[in-house]
């Protein structure tokens, strides 16, 4: 898919890695729709940023622990938009604790925001967007699920069934839309662990001995978007450190 001239709405686009596909798209000449739930700030730097790059670019607010919420983000959306072209699920949230320390509201906000949204949401891209028209979905995963740890428990348990409905999704609303999910491994601090020296930590666990970056992980999900012939697709980017 070429991208130019193409819209695209980045859930979760104002900061961290959102923000990287964001301005990724926003240089490949897409419009975009930068979603944001408390973010406002840096939601709009973030726009800001992508018009720079001489493209359009609003900003829409969801709470996704609000079902309600995310009923109305595409609606906003194409009340400026006439159609997305680009669906990235990147919104997404990291809590801890093993199976034994998950308590109903933690897997319950866990499975909303980072499963049934982006299930939702698919539904809502593929209906608005006419029959025979290109779309382009990327669900973004994580490289860790692929160790059996129980630490994280509901998290894992999210991210592995995003994997898994991506390849359904693929299957399902093929030829016309391509639905592949990215699986970056640690490209910036961790949120709740922001005191570890990510170099040390690269040289013993990375194989290659390094970390990734948000350029690295937009990089890649640059290369998703525009293959015409990958579908259904977990591609993981982790420097090895998950083999």
């Amino acid at each position: 898919m070429e991208l130019k001239g193409k819209t695209a709405l980045v859930t979760g686009g104002s900061i961290r890695l959102g923000r990287a596909y964001a301005l990724a798209l926003a240089r490949e000449g897409a419009n975009l729709a930068i979603h944001y739930n408390r973010s406002a700030a840096p939601a709009e730097e973030t726009a800001q940023l992508a018009r720079a790059e001489g493209v359009e670019a609003i900003t829409v607010a969801a709470d996704f622990n609000n079902p309600a919420a995310v009923d109305t983000l595409f609606p906003q959306v194409l009340n400026y938009f006439e159609v997305v072209d680009v669906l990235i699920n990147n919104a997404a949230i990291y809590l801890r604790g093993n199976g034994m320390e998950t308590d109903r509201e933690k897997w319950e906000s866990q499975f909303r925001i980072n499963l049934q949204t982006p299930f939702m949401l698919i539904q809502a891209f593929a209906r608005q967007l006419p029959k025979g028209r290109p779309g382009r979905v990327l669900n973004i995963a994580d490289a860790q699920i692929l160790q059996h740890r129980p630490d994280h428990f509901a998290y894992r348990l999210t991210k592995l069934a995003l994997v898994e409905m991506t390849r359904m999704f693929a299957l399902e609303l093929a030829p016309d839309i391509t639905v592949n999910a990215l699986a970056p491994g640690i490209m910036l601090p961790l949120a709740d662990r922001e005191d570890v020296d990510l170099e040390a930590y690269a040289k013993e666990y990375v194989p290659l001995r390094r970390t990734g970056t948000p350029e690295i992980a937009a990089e890649n999900a640059l290369h998703l978007l525009k293959s015409d012939f990958t579908t259904g697709a977990f591609l993981r980017v982790d420097g090895g450190q998950y083999l």
